[in-house]
């Protein structure tokens, strides 16, 4: 099992090697009783609604790189698939 404080501030990079940025927040969508991880926010305007929030919903600022798209797990790095796309 992961831990999300282990994500939070994970680089973030391509199976090819680009660099896409830093983990700034999670999102996760409701999975019966519990939550399930749904995907990465990065970039500046993840730093943004992490830290001020955007108005009544905070939760939809940042770009987001799908959980799916995720290929690999190291110590303070992310892998996803060269395919991956940003959502929002």
């Amino acid at each position: 099992m992961i831990r999300a404080s282990e994500l939070i501030g994970a680089e973030l990079r391509t199976e090819s090697g680009d660099r896409l940025g830093r983990v700034h927040d999670l999102r996760a969508e409701r999975a019966g009783e519990g939550w399930r991880l749904s995907g990465l926010v990065i970039g500046r305007r993840g730093v943004a609604a992490r830290l001020l929030g955007t108005a009544a919903e905070p939760v939809i600022s940042g770009e987001v790189v799908a959980w799916d798209a995720v290929t690999r797990l190291e110590d303070g790095c992310v892998t996803v698939r060269d395919s991956a796309r940003r959502q929002g």
